[in-house]
């Protein structure tokens, strides 16, 4: 009996998610743009400020992008840290969020979005087109049909707009990879992506790891330089490779982990990579909420942890 409930429940999230998306990280039909030539820089007026706060949010990732008093999140943290996200959107007065990105289905990093559509108006939602039976991401569905959100996948290659005047270059996943036993490695399918703002840039990596990290080497070096790096997998020595690193020359890095995590992120390795190339380094387990503002020529890093 529990062999055949099973089966109904993975049958019934393949039947759900035919509504959406094709498996796989593969290309969706919505409302995109082909992503700049290498080498060319995103103009943006400056006469607003762009923030970009990397949040405390435990274990996970959450990251809510505004300007001009709009916003848009990138992943949305744990389920054990539902009422934390609700309180941040609270925090910085989000009624409504223009784009919405699930860099991959990992529950650290989409967990939190029962509270978001709880708590604001979503007008649309990108993720990569993996799926997972989990009940996290099933509820995450159908939240999205029962909302009439319209929703679509990335693939590399392509941008969309965050807000208005903030693009968003995909980088990856530029393949689908695979684990060890031939199945999806979703966080080898995370989105990549590099936001722009006149001259200041931020690569947000996920959880991509070394093999997404070579992958994006081979095709998009050349726009991997950025200002600032969200260190990809929590700061785990699985991702941020010397090349990768060197490639992106960074002058700040931002690592999203929970204090106290059982896995002991960031990994001393991972640091160390950075310290290596003087990269100022920032952790949300010790400096709390990472708050990035630039008008597009200067930045600024600020912790709320001083």
């Amino acid at each position: 009996m529990k062999k055949n409930l099973i089966g109904l429940w993975i049958l019934l999230s393949f039947i759900i998610m035919g509504i959406f998306v094709t498996a796989g990280c593969t290309p969706g039909t919505g409302q995109k743009q082909p992503g700049p030539q290498a080498g060319t820089v995103q103009q943006t007026p400056s006469s607003e400020e762009m923030s970009v706060h990397i949040l405390d949010i435990g274990q996970g990732d959450a990251i809510l992008i505004g300007r001009a008093g709009e916003w848009a999140l990138i992943d949305s943290g744990d389920v054990d840290h539902r009422t934390q996200m609700k309180a941040y959107l609270q925090k910085y007065g989000v009624k409504e969020l223009k784009t919405v990105i699930i860099t991959h289905p990992h529950a650290d990093h989409l967990g939190g979005m029962y509270a978001v559509f709880q708590s604001v108006k979503v007008d649309r939602i990108y993720d990569d087109g993996q799926i997972t039976t989990t009940s996290t991401y099933r509820n995450y569905l159908k939240e999205i049909k029962k909302r009439n959100i319209p929703y679509d996948t990335l693939k590399a290659g392509e941008t969309v707009a965050l807000v208005e005047g903030v693009p968003f270059e995909i980088l990856g996943p530029v393949k689908a990879a695979k684990d060890g036993q031939g199945h999806p490695d979703l966080n080898n399918c995370s989105i990549v992506g590099r936001i722009t703002y006149g001259k200041f840039s931020m690569l947000l990596t996920g959880d991509a790891e070394k093999e997404e990290e070579n992958s994006i080497l081979q095709t998009y070096r050349s726009h991997l330089k950025s200002d600032v790096l969200k260190v990809g997998h929590h700061g785990s020595r699985t991702s941020s490779g010397i090349s990768f690193l060197t490639a992106v020359k960074p002058q700040a890095a931002v690592i999203s982990a929970g204090a106290g995590n059982s896995y002991g992120l960031p990994h001393d390795i991972t640091l160390k990579n950075l310290e290596k190339m003087s990269v100022s380094i920032y952790r949300t387990d010790r400096d709390g909420t990472i708050t990035v503002r630039t008008d597009g020529i200067k930045y600024t890093l600020g912790k709320e942890h001083s």
